[in-house]
């Protein structure tokens, strides 16, 4: 019989988020995110530090009771005295893989942007030891390496937003249990148990494996141990960075190629991926063998040009340049009123005073206006072309607004202190 989650394994686990002073919550209405709910809940009542708690529910809009759900969730938020916002998510065929995936990463993507407009700086899920488990045996089925195996970390970030996994090592039949105890009912989604989807297909096969030893306890303290392995190598690959590379403010890296390549390829490997999806402004891996590919390039052709991830790589003197790529589907826009803060093409948050007098559209500066505006700013002229061409800049009309960065430019200009823009990708970036 499992036994409810008591105050101070509670207080233990939700150490990771006492240092963030806003926090969203994921509730879907299942029994995983409603315990993580009231647990929180519970936190804050007995604890002297009171974070604001934010409740988020993405309707996906994939079974028909699902806004009922979403307005369950609304309510119990209510009733605890927290706000409540939900979000809904339409397809998205910028993602690949399956029905699954591709919800996944909408969901994601509509919590970031809420928190980034709202300035909520961490993102907490309800993900459990058998979802651990579950995620191992997935991905050691599909040959995974290091990183697959290490399953679920209990810190990412996702589009600049700190994505916290605090009940990874608790079991989900505890979580159930806690909400008994509390006389708290959930909701179950029909797709947990769908043949149809790969992870319905190994929480079937639980039994099974458990009589093997091969128990979901089990599994997750293998992922740990390669999670330990893992941050020794990140460590190393960060290290590395550090010493050799060079992140700028305007969303660009430089790295020392000749140092790169002389690097065991297991850090070679994490270095390209740490910088890629960095200036890329990616959330999901890239395919090890794509990565495998390029480093491959890299030693055979090194004065040749590369794409990647959403970036292009190329030589810039003794250094491996990367920039944003803008071919293909193209950079973004979006309308930013006065006083509203978003994140722009995954990469830069940016915000617009509320002193500003009307709403103005961001986008790409793109390469003509920056060979045009770059004799007039000097902090501009000194950026490489594809650096220049891809920053975000304010476009009003004729006008063009450029965003300070804190790469020089002039602090007493009107224009430019009323659209601010940082690159979320590198948080300790330091001055190329």
């Amino acid at each position: 019989m499992a036994m409810p989650i008591s105050s101070g394994e509670a207080r233990a686990a939700f150490t990771s988020l006492i240092r963030f002073p806003r926090l969203a919550l994921a509730v879907s209405g299942g029994a995983d995110s409603m315990a993580l709910l009231h647990l929180v809940t519970r936190w804050r009542a007995e604890d002297v530090l009171k974070q604001e708690v934010t409740v988020l529910t993405v309707d996906h809009g994939l079974r028909a009771s699902s806004r009922e759900e979403a307005a369950m969730v609304a309510r119990m938020a209510a009733s605890l005295g927290l706000p409540h916002a939900i979000l809904t998510w339409t397809r998205d065929e910028r993602y690949s893989g399956g029905l699954q995936e591709r919800a996944r990463a909408g969901r994601y993507d509509l919590m970031a942007a809420y928190c980034q407009a709202h300035d909520i700086p961490a993102l907490v899920t309800a993900h459990h030891l058998d979802d651990q488990a579950e995620t191992f045996l997935m991905r050691l089925k599909r040959g995974s390496g290091l990183d697959g195996l290490a399953a679920i970390p209990e810190e990412s970030a996702w589009s600049g937003i700190a994505v916290l996994r605090p009940l990874l090592d608790i079991p989900k039949a505890r979580l159930a249990a806690t909400l008994t105890e509390a006389g708290i009912t959930w909701v179950e989604d029909p797709s947990n148990r769908d043949p149809r989807f790969e992870r319905a297909r190994m929480r079937a096969c639980g039994d099974a494996l458990a009589k093997l030893g091969l128990t979901p306890e089990a599994l997750a303290r293998s992922a740990g141990r390669l999670r330990r392995a893992q941050a020794a190598l990140d460590h190393a690959a960060d290290k590395f960075l550090a010493e050799q590379g060079a992140m700028s403010e305007a969303g660009y890296c430089l790295i020392a190629r000749e140092a790169l390549v002389a690097l065991p390829a297991e850090i070679s490997l994490r270095v390209l991926a740490r910088a890629v999806n960095a200036v890329g402004g990616r959330d999901t891996p890239l395919r090890l063998a794509k990565l495998e590919a390029l480093l491959a390039s890299l030693i055979e052709s090194p004065k040749a040009a590369h794409t990647l991830g959403g970036c292009r790589l190329h030589p810039v003197g003794e250094h491996l340049g990367i920039f944003r790529e803008t071919r293909g589907i193209g950079l973004p826009t979006l309308l930013l009123a006065p006083g509203e803060r978003a994140l722009w093409d995954n990469r830069f948050r940016v915000e617009l005073e509320a002193s500003a007098r009307a709403p103005v559209t961001v986008g790409a500066l793109g390469e003509t206006r920056w060979r045009d505006l770059r004799a007039l700013a000097p902090w501009l002229d000194a950026l490489p072309r594809f650096a220049g061409a891809t920053l975000p800049a304010c476009l009003a009309g004729e006008s063009i607004v450029l965003p300070r960065l804190g790469l020089g430019s002039d602090a007493d200009d009107e224009a430019v202190v009323s659209f601010r823009a940082r690159f979320v990708n590198a948080p300790s970036t330091r001055r190329i």
